[in-house]
């Protein structure tokens, strides 16, 4: 014959406290230790737009975004549209560089290459012609691209680096430990639709 004793402790309030006291302690010292007041980044602008235009090995065929493709862009308070930039080498049998859309408060029928109304909001790159933030392109290694982000948001999923920098969205596109394309977008409040 066995005998199986079972019983229960009631538990009291104050044990209670102490067990969530040592929790947010712990939570606490184990944040202080592995973050020691780590900088938070400011990353200058992308790419200077008017630089950008003025390289000379760039050619640009140019349209308007029609309104099907402007659910994924920002709302705008002024008023104007988007554009965009097939971006093209001239010098290297005119090889596809990437697109540049850009939002313009011009009109439409007198908007031109050189308008000086234009802010950036999304840039796709394919080759290493240009670069962002004056050091990425494509060819960068991912490890060089890591310590770029530093301490900014970000993640991978698949072979894509997504990355949140200043006001811009990023993917990056990972073959070989290197970067094969480059998609940035302007972040915005609300989307135009």
């Amino acid at each position: 014959m066995s005998f199986l004793l079972v019983f229960c402790k009631k538990e009291t309030e104050k044990e209670s406290i102490k067990i969530e006291n040592k929790i947010e302690t712990l939570e606490a010292n184990s944040i202080e230790k592995n973050n020691p007041e780590i900088p938070i980044r400011v990353f200058a602008d992308l790419i200077n737009l008017t630089e950008t235009k003025s390289l000379e090995f760039l050619t640009t065929t140019s349209g308007v975004v029609p309104h099907s493709d402007l659910e994924s862009l920002c709302k705008q308070e002024k008023e104007g549209f988007y554009g965009f930039y097939h971006l093209i080498n001239k010098d290297q049998k005119y090889r596809m560089i990437g697109m540049l859309t850009v939002y313009t408060t011009d009109k439409p029928e007198s908007w031109k290459f050189n308008s000086k109304n234009e802010s950036l909001s999304i840039l796709e790159l394919k080759t290493d012609d240009i670069k962002v933030w004056d050091s990425i392109a494509i060819g960068t290694e991912k490890s060089k691209l890591l310590d770029f982000i530093g301490t900014s948001f970000h993640y991978k999923k698949g072979s894509t680096l997504y990355a949140e920098l200043g006001e811009y969205k990023s993917s990056f596109t990972i073959s070989n430990d290197t970067i094969s394309g480059i998609k940035i977008v302007k972040s915005c409040k609300e989307k135009s639709r």
